[in-house]
């Protein structure tokens, strides 16, 4: 299956990964590791040069767009899968 996963292990400040075209996001604290992955089977050629994923890199997080016709599974480092606002900090 493929997957990609992202690390914030140097950094004091959260940092978020928005998956799309789903507009999902889930933010990781200082020291956390997530994982999205998908099966095989829902892979189509919709991505340049025929990878799995393509990351941006923003100020606050990376936006990942998948070559996945369904949602993507997001999983903390125990393999429990996360909720779209997974640690959202509260808007001021």
């Amino acid at each position: 299956m493929p997957k990609i996963m992202f690390t914030n292990p140097h950094s004091d400040k959260s940092f978020a990964v928005w998956v799309e075209p789903w507009a999902r996001d889930y933010w990781l604290l200082p020291g956390d590791v997530i994982t999205l992955e998908f099966r095989e089977a829902n892979r189509v050629d919709q991505m340049p040069e025929k990878v799995d994923f393509d990351v941006a890199w923003h100020d606050d997080g990376v936006v990942v767009w998948t070559a996945s016709l369904t949602e993507v599974a997001v999983q903390d480092r125990s393999g429990t899968e996360l909720e779209c606002g997974h640690q959202r900090p509260m808007e001021s």
